[in-house]
């Protein structure tokens, strides 16, 4: 109820998921050159941006949803402050797409997030392993 009080109805006035994170402050900040790194203060944050923190939040500690293990996985290599604006971009996207576009989401586990990473992990060992010409076997010998 908050999200829809501080968003509202119509998210159409903004033309794309990158504008809509964008003005809730969830999209990453340009302010680098070269080897320089400024830190710009950003005008203002509406509530709405906190609002999907806090989901982001709730999703990462969840323990059975795959948006939980990813923030889970990348609080590991990036850290907590990253994970869940990362994590509350994600989400922020998937609310603009379902409400603007009409797309459905359905969340399919853990069981198959995992599955999915392991075999986008056995893709680039499959490519590394040709890069270097090496012959490997199935990928139930690899695995098993």
């Amino acid at each position: 109820m908050q999200l829809l009080a501080e968003i509202g109805s119509d998210l159409t006035r903004w033309p794309s998921e990158k504008h809509f994170t964008s003005w809730l402050g969830l999209s990453p900040g340009q302010h680098n050159s070269g080897k320089m790194r400024r830190n710009a203060r950003k005008k203002g944050k509406p509530r709405a941006g906190q609002i999907f923190r806090i989901i982001a939040q709730s999703l990462i500690n969840s323990k059975e949803i795959a948006i939980g293990s990813f923030g889970r996985r990348l609080r590991g290599r990036k850290g907590p402050r990253i994970a869940i604006k990362a994590m509350a971009r994600k989400v922020a996207v998937l609310y603009w797409r379902v409400n603007v576009k009409g797309l459905d989401y359905a969340e399919k586990g853990i069981q198959q997030y995992e599955e999915q990473l392991l075999l986008n992990k056995m893709k680039a060992f499959n490519k590394l392993a040709k890069e270097l010409k090496i012959e490997t076997t199935d990928r139930q010998a690899i695995v098993g």
